[in-house]
């Protein structure tokens, strides 16, 4: 079963997650790596499936906004941003 969850009760610091799906399996196993992320992978499964406690801290809902420019819009962004450019490479030859 590809099963991933993540789950806590008010007022704790830490989460439990368990993931099946290869990407975030390879990311905790990453992030575990280094301690002070205070990440702990408690059991890995035979199917290739983890779960583990991460700080709540880590959880982060960020959905994809999507924005629909008008080609106006899109032509006065992509000037601000050569202008931006401009500045900042005459800051790096001074």
């Amino acid at each position: 079963m590809n099963e991933n969850v993540i789950e806590w009760l008010t007022g704790q610091d830490t989460i439990a997650v368990t993931f099946s799906q290869l990407k975030w399996v390879n990311r905790i196993k990453r992030l575990a790596e280094n301690p002070t992320n205070n990440i702990t992978i408690l059991r890995e499964n035979p199917d290739g499936s983890i779960f583990a406690h991460l700080p709540i801290s880590c959880l982060k809902i960020s959905p994809k906004i999507n924005k629909h420019i008008s080609e106006s819009e899109k032509k006065i962004l992509i000037n601000r941003m050569a202008k931006a450019r401009a500045v900042r490479a005459e800051r790096r030859t001074k």
